[in-house]
């Protein structure tokens, strides 16, 4: 594969994807995403509600756009299979399997008991112990070794990202299997470990797995985590794909945390960043672009950056000592002027919502400072929001720039 193919496969986008596979024109993309950016509901749902996609061709696309990411399934057969399953209304594991697709890493993946008794993370008689376990009660192996406390949680995370690595051809069974017991014997983590053997260096470009990401954002916690990672290892399918099966997640939600994940990637946000937008999106229900703005992740030149205090200091809002105290709060705390305020009972969330919707507007260049106070008053007055306030105020936004 060449590196050009390799980056595309890593950064292939949903729309992309069906638009290269023939089921959706760019046009109606092009339509759909217009739609999208003004209603600020997913791209998916759009092209699903327009009629230019069925609930099935969205499921495939979104199933194969994480396999081609996670290098399980190569671009070109990822397209073949899609057509497969827009023209004969198949399943995308129908369409695969049609095509005779076999998952190669199966064979070169070692399963997670191999590791724990290998690396001498538990014994043969724990292992046995939590086989008929996970059998009579339908609970992964993993879990049940926790629970059972043969191994720890950080042992089970150090052992399922072994086989990450392994199963995306990153190391050997016998590297991975090497490191899992330096790790275990000096208490550190499993990338440490690799990286002191030399086997393994994560990248230095900055990135952050769909699950980190998702725990970050507080949908999934470690331990519904760790059952989904380990579900997906055992039957080869991508950890997203497992969180949409059991319900955990929504497709919609789920393309929203991989657009996220890109834009860590491309360095538009960094991790902290994408995890608060993230759970703004999935808790709100809200656009990407909608939840980036609100949050002010936006950016925008330093000489014309215009203060969420001095918006609420110039509506009256605050007093210039709130303001003092709130900047060395959010100081000592290491987050924002905006975030303390609230903590500290001298707004409220509505209040916090209408200034940073002000914000964005302000900046943006769609309201003048005057009118912006106007705005924020008119609307801590009559408890509405920021866009309540200026529609009763009779001013009207031209489209948002793109």
């Amino acid at each position: 594969m060449t590196e050009a193919t390799d980056n595309e496969q890593k950064t292939i986008r949903l729309g992309e994807l069906l638009t290269r596979a023939g089921i959706v024109q760019a046009n109606e993309l092009s339509e759909a995403v217009q739609t999208s950016s003004e209603t600020g509901l997913p791209i998916g749902r759009v092209l699903i509600m327009s009629g230019y996609l069925t609930d099935q061709e969205l499921q495939g696309a979104v199933q194969a756009q994480s396999m081609v990411k996670d290098r399980v399934l190569e671009l070109d057969l990822a397209l073949k299979a899609l057509q497969s399953v827009s023209l004969e209304g198949l399943t995308l594991e129908q369409a695969l399997k049609a095509l005779g697709w076999v998952n190669k890493r199966s064979s070169t993946t070692a399963t997670l008991g191999e590791f724990l008794i290998t690396a001498e993370l538990c014994t043969q008689e724990q292992l046995d112990e939590a086989l008929r376990t996970s059998q009579e009660t339908g609970l992964p192996l993993g879990r049940v070794l926790v629970l059972i406390q043969a191994v720890t949680d950080d042992l089970l995370t150090s052992a399922l990202t072994a086989q990450v690595l392994v199963r995306d051809n990153k190391i050997t069974k016998e590297e991975a299997i090497q490191a899992l017991a330096s790790a275990r014997r000096r208490r550190v983590s499993i990338e440490v470990s690799l990286s002191d053997h030399g086997f393994y260096k994560p990248p230095i470009r900055q990135s952050i797995k769909l699950g980190e990401l998702l725990v970050l954002a507080g949908i999934l916690n470690e331990s519904d985590l760790m059952t989904a990672l380990e579900l997906g290892l055992s039957k080869q399918i991508p950890v997203g794909q497992v969180l949409v099966q059991t319900g955990q997640m929504t497709r919609a939600g789920l393309d929203a945390a991989l657009k996220v994940q890109d834009m860590v990637s491309d360095g538009t946000l960094h991790a902290l960043q994408a995890a608060e937008a993230l759970r703004q999106v999935v808790l709100k229900n809200i656009s990407i672009a909608q939840a980036v703005a609100e949050l002010g992740l936006l950016k925008s030149d330093p000489s014309e950056t215009i203060r969420l205090g001095e918006i609420l200091q110039a509506a009256g809002v605050l007093t210039d000592e709130d303001i003092k105290k709130a900047i060395e709060l959010s100081t000592k705390n290491s987050a924002l002027v905006g975030k303390m305020l609230l903590v500290s009972g001298m707004i409220d969330e509505g209040m916090l919502h209408s200034a940073l919707r002000c914000q964005f507007l302000l900046r943006e260049g769609f309201l003048k400072m005057e009118q912006a106070v106007v705005a924020l008053n008119h609307s801590q007055k009559n408890r509405i929001t920021f866009d309540e306030a200026l529609q009763q105020l009779g001013w009207t936004l031209r489209a948002r720039p793109k």
